[in-house]
């Protein structure tokens, strides 16, 4: 596994994260753009599995065609190759911590573990772009990055922080800490 650390890490991801908060920020508002109706029907999971199927599309739509970018997928679970950068990224529903909300596949455990995984080149550092919601669940907290360990472990993660609140010069990343906001 890769011993990269956070910063050398974001670094490589510097010319991608404005796209990475965007497709996060776009999933999560074509899903509040349901009618309330339908909104009111569909549980937390249901919630995660929408917002994630607009992300991937949106993430084909930013990603595909770009080069040293390759998408895969992997018994079900989606990820794009930044071969640049060195990167495996997936997408995901997270705490503020950058742990992933969901119930692990066994191909997401290996994923966050760095076990071998068919048709993924070794060594890419393996990371989770995911988004935040606040306690209601209904209101975009941030987009984050997290390099996974292992099983509901986090070595760190990373807040993005959006163009608009970002001041000249700033890092468009800072290192999460519990309670922040952006």
């Amino acid at each position: 596994m890769p011993t990269r650390t956070m910063d050398e890490t974001m670094e490589g991801l510097a010319d991608l994260l404005d796209d990475i908060d965007g497709i996060l920020r776009v999933a999560h508002d074509r899903f509040r753009a349901y009618r309330p109706e339908d909104l009111i029907e569909l549980d937390a999971r249901a919630q995660a599995a929408c917002t994630y199927a607009h992300a991937v599309a949106e993430a084909d739509r930013r990603l595909l065609g770009r080069p040293q970018i390759r998408p895969l997928e992997i018994r079900g679970l989606k990820l794009w190759l930044l071969e640049g950068a060195n990167v495996a990224l997936r997408m995901k529903k997270m705490d503020e911590d950058g742990t992933s909300r969901s119930y692990p596949t066994k191909q997401a455990i290996d994923y966050d573990a760095g076990r071998e995984l068919p048709g993924l080149p070794m060594p890419p550092v393996r990371l989770t772009a995911g988004y935040l919601l606040d306690e209601t669940g209904t209101m975009f907290v941030r987009s984050q990055v997290a390099r996974p360990t292992g099983k509901k472990n986090i070595m760190w993660c990373a807040a993005i922080v959006p163009t608009e609140k970002r001041k000249v010069g700033e890092s468009a990343w800072v290192e999460v800490v519990k309670g922040m906001s952006l």
